[in-house]
């Protein structure tokens, strides 16, 4: 295929995607323009450290995936769908590379590209399967899925990828029937489900493995008037992220569900959601369950999804045949509140609705006015909403209607309105759908000993609960210009590992290339919400002592770690490149007796990060290097770890077998109060275990005792 031919197709599909996003702003608080923040936010602004570009032959029309093979090698995928009536690029790519600094500087010449074919009638691609299985069968009427491969996790055992799917079908479902399956494409109006693929040759072809997450609201994943009668039609489950949460066993797929007006694509309702699975059941169908009302009892396949990252716990419902939409729940005050769909543009664009004082206004969402009961023209309203524990500002902002709700951190959410607004039923204030996991690129962080998550719009959050994603918690919010649509996060100190991030953290857009190296700045006074800096404790509970001469003991799995030396070791903490006052939450241990660092070892800097890696001492190596690779920085060595905390049930639920038959994950999801780490390296993300008699890198997993590290400080 040619490479410059592709590119054009490319840019003109990003292109017509950023208009679509546009049309879907309207409806879409996580797409809106930039929020207004609170006078006094409870939470400090980050700082911008380096902003770079990544290369226009990476970038994709959604979220890139970074990974490290079981070889050691580091991968970039990204993925396109043209929306063309021919062939011209519909694709998923691999990259190859050492790490994303080498792999973004050398496009064309050490950077390796594997290209797979995803347009929907090339015998083999992944979407036609989806059209042609026996098995796991997904109907789709007209045959014309786009099929994108947005997270990547890889089996240690067998070395196979495991790929979440984000799955494009049912094109323009309310047009003529006499449209043909390219020209219902080129209109860019489908479904959306979730599906899963895997490949056991490296990208080179993907296969098919089934559903995973798909919506309670159509019939046979069918888009049609039996399923949809109504004048609005449920687009699917979409904007899919992939987390791998190695400390309680869980694959994290964060997502929406989004309800349009017919027979377009304008957002009338939406709710971001999460789906999880235990990583033991390598994603397969019928592993995942959702998150809805509190619990993950709800199938990922058609069950209901409630809304998550919302500290009322309200629980969406939508009735396609009454085109209903509501959000039910209990108040912050405790009162009942239900937050009803209202459609404005069937009642000549305007509507009414209630301060907190029960005053009433009438807005017209096409020219912006809003008057009060006596028809005088306002130009805003505010009140403090006691249910949502929130101030609430309606105002005119180019000749639109604005809303943006602030809550008690200061933290804002912010739309447009455009012919759909949610009024309490009883006391007719306004709602706004809050958008804390919208599309969100999650890590967990060793500086906080907290999952982090940076999304759509510009909030840092954290929690020590993957578990409870409605205790998510805003800590910061990004610097201008260094967040964009479609993120991925991949830790800057080491350039391989999308699934941690330190004090300061990179953010890409595979979308528009862009690339932003951050750093949290310290909180001032009068903020309360940051995230602060963890320290790990001993065996005893007693945090760790970085001092010159603290000293522990290392047993991993029982079997105590020692060099010719002995077997006391020093912490070192690896300081943040940026703001070199700051510990990152990464070390380097160093024999107390002969100064030499623990490291994983090998012939190449591929071979170091490989399963089964030998692990010895040696002399130390580098730090990151943001001037490195043009630009895009050098990661540092193999000798930095970090300690990956074990999900919080007991010690005795811990299997002391093989990771085949570990406990599948915990049940206790909280990392607060965890004292129980294994040892990760940096680079590679896998763990420290002394397997055949060598100590060497393993993949983690859950309940493996055999990677269960005891500290004991020894001075």
């Amino acid at each position: 295929m040619n490479r410059m031919h592709r590119h054009v197709s490319r840019r003109s599909r990003a292109k017509r995607l950023s208009a679509l996003l546009s049309v879907a702003a309207l409806g879409i608080a996580a797409l809106a323009a930039t929020p207004a923040q609170a006078a006094t936010p409870l939470y400090p602004t980050y700082t911008l450290d380096h902003t770079g570009t990544l290369n226009s032959g990476l970038t994709g029309d959604i979220a890139g995936s970074a990974f490290t093979d079981a070889d050691g090698r580091f991968h970039w995928l990204s993925s396109y769908a043209t929306y063309a009536g021919t062939d011209t690029g519909s694709d998923t790519n691999t990259f190859t590379n050492t790490d994303l600094g080498a792999l973004n500087n050398q496009v064309g010449s050490g950077t390796t590209e594997t290209t797979t074919d995803t347009y929907w009638n090339r015998p083999g691609s992944l979407c036609y399967q989806i059209d042609k299985a026996a098995q796991n069968a997904a109907p789709s009427p007209y045959e014309d899925d786009h099929c994108d491969v947005v997270g990547v996790w890889v089996d240690p055992g067998s070395g196979t990828w495991y790929g979440v799917v984000n799955d494009e079908y049912d094109f323009n479902p309310w047009g003529s029937s006499s449209q043909t399956q390219n020209q219902r494409i080129g209109t860019g109006i489908h479904g959306n489900r979730i599906l899963t693929a895997s490949s056991s040759d490296k990208g080179q072809t993907w296969n098919y493995g089934g559903e995973i997450i798909t919506s309670p609201y159509l019939g046979n994943d069918t888009e049609d008037a039996s399923s949809q009668p109504g004048k609005t039609w449920n687009y699917g489950v979409a904007g899919c992220r992939l987390f791998v949460d190695y400390a309680t066993g869980y694959f994290y797929v964060v997502y929406n569900t989004q309800i349009k007006f017919k027979p377009n694509y304008t957002t009338f309702a939406y709710w971001p959601a999460v789906a999880r699975a235990p990583i033991s059941g390598k994603m397969a169908p019928g592993t995942w369950n959702k998150w809805d009302g509190g619990t993950w009892t709800q199938p990922g396949v058609g069950g209901y999804e409630g809304l998550a990252g919302s500290a009322l716990h309200l629980n969406p419902s939508y009735k396609p045949a009454t085109d209903q939409v509501d959000f039910a729940g209990t108040g912050a005050d405790g009162s009942s509140v239900d937050y009803r769909a209202y459609y404005s543009n069937q009642n000549g664009n305007t509507f009414t609705f209630d301060d907190a004082s029960g005053n009433a206004y009438t807005a017209n969402t096409s020219t912006g006015v809003i008057t009060d009961a006596a028809g005088t023209t306002v130009t805003s309203v505010g009140y403090q909403d006691p249910a949502l524990n929130s101030s609430v500002t309606v105002s005119t902002m180019s000749a639109k209607v604005s809303v943006a709700v602030t809550d008690a951190t200061g933290a804002t959410q912010s739309t447009t309105l455009s012919g759909a607004e949610f009024l309490d039923t009883t006391t007719h204030r306004l709602f706004i759908t809050p958008n804390v996991v919208q599309e969100t690129a999650f890590t967990f962080n060793p500086f906080s000993l907290n999952y982090q998550g940076v999304g759509y719009d510009a909030n840092v959050y954290q929690t020590t609960d993957m578990g409870d994603p409605d205790s998510l918690s805003v800590v910061g919010t990004e610097p201008s210009g260094a967040s964009n649509s479609y993120l991925t996060s991949i830790d800057y100190g080491s350039l391989t590992n999308q699934n941690i991030s330190s004090r300061s953290y990179r953010m890409v857009s595979a979308l528009t290339g862009g690339m932003w190296d951050v750093s949290m700045t310290p909180h001032s006074a009068g903020q309360t919400h940051y995230s602060a800096q963890a320290t790990p404790v001993d065996s005893t509970g007693t945090a760790i002592s970085f001092a010159a001469g603290a000293s522990y003991g290392l047993a991993v799995g029982g079997q105590t770690l020692s060099d010719s030396g002995g077997s006391a070791w020093r912490l070192v903490p690896v300081m943040d490149q940026w703001s070199t006052a700051y510990r990152t939450g990464f070390y380097k241990l160093v024999n107390v007796s002969t100064g030499a660092y623990l490291q994983s070892t090998g012939s190449t800097v591929q071979q170091t990060r490989a399963i089964g890696a030998p692990v010895a001492t040696g002399t130390q190596q580098a730090d990151f290097d943001p001037s490195g690779n043009g630009g895009s920085g050098s990661p540092g060595g193999a000798d930095q770890w970090y300690l990956q905390p074990i999900g919080n049930d007991t010690p005795q639920t811990l299997s002391t077998s093989s990771p085949t038959s570990a406990v599948a994950a915990a049940t206790n999801t909280s990392l607060a109060g965890v004292g129980h780490y294994k040892l990760v390296n940096r680079n590679s993300g896998l763990a420290l275990e002394y397997v055949n008699g060598a100590w060497q890198l393993a993949g983690q997993a859950f309940g493996d005792a055999g990677q269960a590290v005891a500290i004991t400080k020894v001075s």
